[in-house]
């Protein structure tokens, strides 16, 4: 007998073996399989000479399974199983309802609400898409998405067009001053930044958050102001940690309001609203759009952010 190889034995072979195993008789497996009954006997025979065992034992049209039938019949039935998983996966991709996706957000960005809720609905509607959301900086975002670690990025105002990059803006906020509770001015409708200039400024790191440092660098700059820096830190939400522990005051996106920091008030900083609105944006490679699951998600961003406004 011939010995058959992995890649020589097929789909067909094992979907008739195992639908005779089931059915242990010839005339209705080859009923099922829609075919005659000499092409499925031929079929087995052939199968049991490549395999060289006998598969079954039989008994006019009547079959019984052999020893070594039914350790093949488990084995053919996970093959089977496993290669309509294949197909369905194949199919899942083709429809984009399955594929990894990646997305790189920066902090006041993962505080959007209508980002957070288009996430959640994307995730609910696609659970086959592994969604990978990393929080990183505006730099990081775009240098990830530019050498393609990611796939799509949220961050604050990007600046210049980037080539090949396509850019929508999803949530607008405003810089605001951040008191702690307790604070002289924490009843105030507005304060201006000329009531707090003298008091200790809690600032970001400008090799963490280059886009937000100079967003505030310039709005004390247009007041002709300079704040008393007494400490830095590298993100948002340890700088509202700082604020609610005393250390000082700080000016942050209205986006952070979100976290729900307790001992912190958000007061409207009273200057032209020009100088302390800001967007934020979503930025995807332009070919994103032939890619199905990253269209979609940006379809769903798309949708929540257009519904909010």
């Amino acid at each position: 007998m011939s010995t058959l190889t992995p890649a020589h034995l097929t789909l067909k072979q094992l979907s008739y073996f195992v639908v005779l195993a089931e059915e242990r008789h010839f005339r209705r497996a080859a009923a099922r399989l829609h075919v005659t009954q000499p092409p499925l006997t031929q079929r087995i025979q052939a199968l049991e000479r490549d395999l060289g065992v006998a598969l079954f034992m039989r008994d006019g049209h009547r079959v019984e399974l052999t020893e070594a039938g039914r350790l093949v019949l488990a084995e053919a039935q996970a093959t089977l199983a496993q290669a309509d998983r294949v197909c369905e996966v194949a199919r899942q991709a083709g429809r984009g309802e399955a594929g990894d996706l990646r997305v790189s957000v920066v902090i006041s960005g993962s505080f959007v609400r209508t980002f957070s809720e288009a996430t959640e609905a994307f995730q609910r509607d696609y659970p086959g898409v592994a969604l990978d959301l990393v929080q990183t900086t505006c730099r990081g975002a775009i240098d990830a998405l530019q050498q393609r670690k990611s796939d799509i990025c949220v961050l604050r105002r990007a600046g210049p067009p980037l080539t090949g990059i396509e850019q929508m803006v999803i949530a607008r906020d405003r810089l605001m001053l951040v008191l702690p509770a307790n604070h002289p001015k924490a009843l105030a409708e507005k304060v201006a930044l000329s009531d707090v200039a003298d008091e200790r400024f809690i600032q970001f790191s400008s090799e963490k958050s280059v886009a937000l440092f100079k967003q505030i660098e310039g709005l004390w700059t247009r007041t002709g102001l300079v704040p008393r820096v007494t400490q830095k830190a590298e993100s948002g939400l340890a700088i509202l940690a700082l604020v609610a522990a005393g250390f000082g005051n700080a000016v942050l996106p209205s986006t952070l309001k979100g976290s729900d920091t307790p001992n912190v008030v958000w007061k409207p900083i009273d200057v032209d609203d020009q100088w302390t609105s800001s967007s934020i944006l979503m930025l995807y490679r332009t070919e994103a759009r032939n890619e199905k699951v990253q269209s979609r998600f940006i379809d769903y961003v798309r949708r929540f952010s257009a519904e909010s406004n």
